[in-house]
C-alpha cells in the first residue's frame, strides 16, 4: 500500500539536542506511540497509522513523515511541527514540510528517492 509523505529539514546546529529531546518526549506519550532509536542514531516515531523517521544531519534535523492518508499526514505535520517549534522557540525552530510524495512511486527498487 503506498503511503502519503512529505520531508522536512529543519536548519539548526543543535539538531542532536532536538532529537533526543523528541526521543524523550515521545517515550512517555501515552496512547500506543511507540518511539525507538534506530542503529543509525535516527529515531522512528510510530503513531499507529503514521510515522516520522527523525535524523540530526550535519545540515540540521530532517524529517520524513508518512501515513496512509493526505488528512492524516496533515495531522501528523501539524503535531510534529507545533511541538518542534515549541522547544525551538529560543533558536527561532521554523519547519517547513516539502510538497507530498507518494513513497511507493517516489522512490527504486533500492529504497532512494526518486526526482
Amino acid at each position: 500500500m503506498a503511503m502519503t509523505g512529505s520531508e522536512a529539514l529543519v536548519v539548526t546546529g543543535r539538531a542532536d539536542r532536538y532529537l533526543e529531546q523528541f526521543a524523550k518526549h515521545f517515550a512517555h506519550r501515552p496512547g500506543g506511540i511507540q518511539a525507538q532509536l534506530d542503529d543509525d542514531g535516527g529515531l522512528l516515531v510510530d503513531f499507529g497509522g503514521a510515522t516520522c523517521r527523525m535524523r540530526a544531519t550535519a545540515e540540521g534535523l530532517a524529517l520524513s513523515a508518512e501515513a496512509a492518508g493526505a488528512e492524516e499526514l496533515g495531522q501528523l505535520q501539524r503535531r510534529l511541527t507545533e511541538r518542534l517549534e515549541q522547544i525551538g522557540r529560543r533558536d527561532g525552530i521554523a519547519v517547513r514540510w516539502n510538497p507530498d510524495f507518494t513513497s511507493a512511486a517516489s522512490q527504486d527498487a533500492g529504497g532512494h528517492r526518486r526526482h
